[in-house]
């Protein structure tokens, strides 16, 4: 298993299926999906964070074909 990797301020983790409600949150905003691949599905519809990390993601992760990871600040769940 990957650790987790912390500083004084931040937390940096493997990407987990519990974050994808975060992200669900989080994609609807055009200021923060517009940085991001252009593969990114915009607008982004309902549910569709879960199905990504269950069907794609988490998936290739666990192939060792891809790596994501969430960044946070350690005051954030």
């Amino acid at each position: 298993m990957t650790p987790e990797l912390e500083t004084e301020r931040l937390i940096l983790r493997p990407l987990q299926l519990s974050d994808a409600e975060r992200t669900q949150e989080l994609f609807p905003h055009w200021e923060l999906v517009k940085y991001l691949h252009s593969l990114a599905i915009w607008p982004y519809p309902a549910g569709q964070a879960t199905i990504s990390y269950r069907n794609k993601i988490l998936p290739a992760i666990e192939r060792g074909e891809e790596w994501h990871w969430t960044l946070r600040l350690r005051s954030y769940p």
